[in-house]
């Protein structure tokens, strides 16, 4: 009988003997991994603390420009500034400013987008909200990063905002109809006051103009610099009265006869059956129309540009026969002018500002004396002539400022 062969050995299962690699290839790197891992914390926690820092820079900066216009005093935007700053905290405690290095004023020159801390004329803040061992903050620390014995133990951050205030075009669109008649007194004391607040804010690059309108529209001022031509605008515009124009429907002294040729009508005759008769009634669009080409044509492209439009009354048209459809035809179709116009200044970053003396309460002007609105305007509305130098010294003050950086 033979004996049956002895089984080979078994073959040693490889992956049992291989169990132990791994184990030491991730002790091996762990801190490797642990090390990159801890890069990526640390980087996105400074980031975190660069983007505090910031955002209270860029809001103590233009704390501080509002003050800046407001009361022209550094001292008071100083002191606005480093509230504004006290007031945040960052990496968990209060932030503070070095009142003196940290809040410098100087000049922004807009065409060649640099600060300039040396120039005589200031229209711009830069406030620095630093973390850093020279800063009042004083650096911080990385969150891991220190555990692995690095130098990046102490991050740190510096954060300069600078905000300016743009230099200003504006130009008031003003109603001259004939029944501004009585009210065209205060209508001018009110542009005059505008005018005296923009004086007041001591801004050279500022310039302002004026349209006058009834059924079509003039330029009654160029755009011209405030400071510079202050005296002559103001003197100009101490003569504006309801009856400056020279366009159609011309005005005769004399019966109810058509001329086709343009004249002046004295600011005398004041007869009412006259002036609804021959009024070509009121066209917004026109004075918008024609703001807005001032505006884009002379204008400068860094400028805040704003249009105030004052009227007393809606859009219409005034016929001499009685054609009651074409009229209101006419009249619908210079209310969506108006609006046109509106949407125009829009898209062209004009804003506009609506002023509607509205002595009688007429429910269709003031909708849409208030559906021109475009930007950073805003409507007004008064039954009370003497109201409208306060409103115009209002919206001087509400014209706004901008962050450059």
């Amino acid at each position: 009988m033979s004996t049956p062969p002895s089984p080979s050995p078994r073959r040693p299962d490889r992956r049992h003997r291989r169990r132990g690699n791994y184990a030491i290839l991730v002790g091996l790197s762990s801190t490797g991994i642990l090390g990159m891992g801890a890069v990526a914390v640390d980087t996105a926690y400074v980031h975190l603390v660069e983007a505090q820092a910031q955002a209270i820079s860029d809001a103590a900066a233009h704390a501080a420009l509002v003050t800046l216009k407001l009361s022209g005093d550094e001292d008071q935007a100083r002191n606005t500034a480093k509230a504004f700053v006290n007031a945040h905290k960052l990496v968990g405690k209060m932030a503070d400013i070095d009142i003196d290095s940290d809040i410098v004023f100087g000049s922004w020159d807009f065409d060649l987008q640099q600060f300039d801390a040396s120039a005589s004329y200031v229209n711009s803040v830069q406030v620095s909200v630093n973390k850093t061992d020279s800063s009042v903050n004083g650096s911080f620390n990385t969150l891991l990063m220190g555990m692995f014995g690095t130098s990046h133990q102490n991050a740190q951050t510096q954060s300069p905002a600078t905000g300016a205030m743009r230099f200003r075009e504006i130009v008031i669109v003003q109603d001259v109809t004939g029944s501004f008649a009585q009210e065209i007194d205060d209508a001018r004391d009110a542009d005059l006051a505008f005018l005296d607040a923009v004086y007041a804010d001591d801004f050279p690059g500022d310039r302002i103009g004026m349209v006058t309108f009834v059924g079509s529209a003039t330029e009654y001022t160029p755009l011209e610099y405030v400071n510079d031509d202050y005296s002559a605008i103001r003197s100009d515009w101490a003569n504006l009265d309801w009856c400056d124009r020279s366009y159609y429907p011309y005005y005769y002294y004399g019966p109810p006869y058509y001329h086709s040729a343009p004249q002046m009508m004295p600011c005398n005759y004041q007869n009412s059956y006259y002036l609804s008769y021959y009024d070509s009634g009121t066209a917004q669009g026109t004075g918008l129309d024609a703001a807005i080409d001032m505006l884009l044509s002379s204008g400068d492209d860094y400028s805040t540009k704003t249009i105030i439009i004052v009227s007393d009354g809606q859009p219409e048209c005034v016929y001499r026969s009685s054609d009651w459809a074409a009229e209101a035809a006419c009249t619908a179709a210079r209310e969506q002018d108006a609006y046109d116009a509106a949407d125009w200044a829009e898209e062209n970053n004009i804003s506009v500002f609506s002023v509607s003396f509205n002595d009688t309460y007429n429910a269709t002007q003031s909708a849409v004396m208030e559906a021109l609105v475009r930007g950073n305007g805003e409507f007004y509305e008064t039954p009370d002539p003497a109201d409208l130098p306060d409103i115009l010294e209002d919206i001087a003050e509400k014209i706004p400022i901008a962050l450059v950086q």
